[in-house]
């Protein structure tokens, strides 16, 4: 991961290389006969954008960097990708872009987007031949032709309000209550999230509350210990219902799998918005797909936190740099895991977890080496993975309470303790699973 420092320093450089290349920079003037030996070991003499690029940034790119997404600028054109050439070849080459944290040595995912040394190379090699646009394909590929597939929702939800962000360049992390007012118990074969500021929303968490004690604390926020979620300690009926970061399309389980959503239950929007200089609104929107009938399978989440530490307390103290320990109990019964979320705040450094079988086999989950807050993602396990009964789950999260550690929010460092608030700190370890059945190693509840 770049330090905040590398990542400016490779935005000033890309202005500089646009600026260069309007006015006829080298990245245009590029020899043509130039020839280059591609990773296979086969020389070429030309590398295209039509032939080589496109298909690289259509797979890792676009789906953020497009009309509508949340990517500060689209990549869907030749021009695009063009003017920004030398930058996106940096981003690669440092694995800045496309953001992916989770290492692959530990332990691969089915959501895993990562370029392969090939394509970083090819990106390389298109760079220094001139990125040259190639010849145009006659009947173009359809993009991201899943997300057009969508079936319209059966309900969406909204905030209650527009929420205003203001323009004074903080980070916003609120707290928005979504009553859903069902008459009874809905089961969900989907689910979606829709922000309505996509340039300021970065990543949200949604809850579930059946005691309907947190209405009153709608846009309030997170941590603020006058709230009726801090002073009263509400417990979650799902700490984890359902996440979204940028690029998340929604998630439509397969016929007979479906998440249940209590009568009268209350959604909690746990919501992060990114700084801006102006002020801005947003109003998101929660979309739900139901189930024809109820399924026979239900997605249930569990999470490990706090509680679940073996180095007690969870006191991170001011200029240090401390390592916890989380055991969980002995899993009651088989499981089949489909997801795993680790979750830190801006002090976090690495969080690692994996389990220990009764007969003491080692099965990885998830190792995040470099840990970045603004990237939290839900990590989608290849298969179905089975936790057999009677395993333990174990995680080692390391935190940096230093000057070094840039994103530290106190400057000097404080002593930091368990909270809700960006200040604070938190170790959770969220999975979505189902009850085992035999045969659920050859499953995948997601598509591509």
């Amino acid at each position: 991961m770049l330090n905040r420092i590398s990542a400016i320093f490779l935005f000033l450089l890309f202005a500089l290389t646009a600026a260069g290349q309007k006015s006829g920079g080298p990245a245009n003037d590029a020899p043509s006969a130039v020839v280059l030996e591609t990773a296979s070991g086969k020389q070429r003499a030309e590398f295209t954008y039509y032939q080589d690029i496109k298909p690289i940034i259509d797979k890792h790119c676009a789906v953020c960097h497009r009309e509508g997404q949340a990517a500060p600028f689209s990549l869907t054109s030749y021009e695009a990708v063009q003017k920004r050439a030398r930058f996106i070849e940096m981003a690669v080459e440092s694995r800045y872009m496309p953001p992916w944290y989770a290492d692959p040595s530990f332990r691969t995912f089915h959501n895993e987007n990562r370029l392969s040394d090939a394509e970083i190379q090819l990106i390389a090699d298109w760079v220094k031949t001139g990125a040259k646009r190639g010849k145009v394909p006659k009947t173009p590929a359809v993009e991201n032709e899943d997300a057009n597939l969508l079936p319209e929702p059966d309900l969406r939800l909204y905030m209650q309000k527009p929420f205003e962000i203001p323009g004074d360049n903080s980070e916003q992390f609120r707290i928005f209550i979504i009553p859903t007012h069902a008459e009874e118990d809905l089961f969900v074969r989907g689910i979606g999230f829709q922000p309505g500021n996509l340039r300021q929303a970065h990543h949200a968490r949604l809850m579930i509350d059946t005691t309907n004690l947190l209405r009153d604390d709608d846009g309030a926020t997170a941590g603020d210990p006058n709230t009726a979620f801090t002073r009263l300690n509400v417990k979650m009926a799902e700490e984890f219902w359902h996440g979204w970061v940028p690029g998340n399309f929604p998630i439509l389980y397969p016929e007979g799998f479906g998440k249940k959503l209590p009568e009268n239950a209350d959604i909690v929007l746990n919501m992060h918005y990114s700084p801006t200089p102006i002020p801005a609104t947003d109003q998101s929107e929660v979309s739900l797909y139901l189930c024809r009938e109820k399924p026979r399978r239900l997605v249930k989440t569990f999470a490990l936190g706090e509680e679940w530490i073996t180095n007690q307390p969870f006191v991170i103290p001011a200029n240090t740099e401390v390592r916890f320990y989380m055991r969980s109990p002995m899993l009651p019964a088989d499981l089949s895991i489909a997801t795993v979320m680790p979750h830190m705040h801006l002090l976090g450094k690495s969080f690692k977890a994996y389990a220990i079988t009764p007969q003491g086999a080692f099965i990885p989950l998830v190792y995040i080496p470099a840990w970045d807050f603004k990237w939290q993602m839900i990590y989608q396990f290849e298969k179905l993975l089975k936790l057999p009964k009677g395993s333990v789950i174990y995680a080692e999260a390391v935190y940096n309470n230093t000057s070094e550690n840039e994103l530290n929010p106190s400057n000097p460092p404080v002593h930091v303790g368990y909270g809700w608030g960006t200040k604070d700190e938190m170790m959770n370890l969220i999975f979505e699973f189902l009850d085992y059945e035999e045969g659920d190693e050859t499953l995948n509840l997601f598509k591509k």
